[in-house]
């Protein structure tokens, strides 16, 4: 590329899909995007090779660092580089080399969300895909059926880990009423993670890990209003309430509630490079 070394800096810190540059000269450098860099002896593997010269210089973009480190970031590693974007999650992985010195290895996956999911980071390389499942047949269910529909996509029921999350999660339950509703009915409300087998309040099991349990559950004043084994978590409440509990094995109520399916963490589809 001929432009300056620092034009081509700047230009690699502005563009999401630049990982290295290489300093040719005063007014050129070598560019390299996200998975580009020349392969190694293994399969989905690029290499960097440390400068030899104090002349020779090689840029690899940190975007999560406010500022340079005063130490090797690469040292021992591995080391992470990650971003969020248009529902992709990008993963730079940066290793040494476990059979040359000065050489690191780079590895890259792309993760995509399957349609009608969102994305979520949770953790420093973790990410999932949260969306409303819904029941067929019948089309309001027990939490049991919540669970195997969830599983079903290779997921599991699952919860908000934060506020986003949560916010997220009530904007899809309570439009869904108009748009999945066929039986016209009053209040659709989901399954969601956490059942209780004892009769100590907010002590309940989950599927999903990576949520902190109820930490981030915004519960409706008064709930829950019901304790023991067999009591199940679900949202929204009627009245576009928050999180409320009911027991597990119910599903309908006349014409008022329906627990119309499951809110699922399912995996991204994950592409190497």
């Amino acid at each position: 590329m001929d432009v300056s070394w620092q034009d081509c800096m700047v230009k690699c810190r502005a563009d999401v899909n630049c990982v290295v540059v290489y300093r040719l000269s005063d007014i050129q450098c070598q560019y390299f995007s996200f998975g580009s860099i020349r392969l190694s002896r293994q399969p989905n593997i690029s290499t960097i090779q440390q400068a030899k010269s104090e002349n020779d210089e090689i840029v690899l973009k940190i975007p999560t660092q406010v500022q340079c480190p005063t130490s090797n970031p690469l040292i021992p590693g591995p080391t992470y580089y990650t971003q969020l974007t248009n529902n992709q999650f990008y993963l730079t992985t940066v290793s040494p080399d476990s059979l040359y010195n000065n050489i690191y290895n780079l590895t890259y996956s792309v993760s995509t969300c399957p349609n009608n999911t969102k994305m979520f980071q949770r953790g420093e390389t973790t990410v999932v895909c949260i969306g409303l499942y819904f029941f067929e047949a019948p089309r309001c269910n027990n939490q049991a059926a919540a669970s195997a529909l969830c599983k079903a996509q290779n997921g599991t029921l699952t919860g908000p880990a934060n506020a986003n999350e949560y916010e997220y999660i009530q904007d899809i339950s309570n439009s869904s009423k108009y748009t999945s509703n066929p039986d016209s009915i009053q209040w659709l409300v989901y399954w969601i993670d956490g059942v209780q087998h004892t009769s100590i309040a907010y002590q309940y099991t989950f599927e999903d890990s990576t949520h902190n349990g109820i930490t981030n559950y915004n519960w409706t004043p008064g709930s829950p209003h019901l304790t023991g084994p067999g009591i199940c978590i679900y949202s929204p409440g009627p009245n576009y309430g928050n999180v409320q509990v009911y027991p597990c094995t119910d599903s309908y109520l006349s014409y008022l509630v329906c627990w119309r399916g499951a809110l699922c963490q399912v995996p991204p589809i994950i592409e190497l490079f």
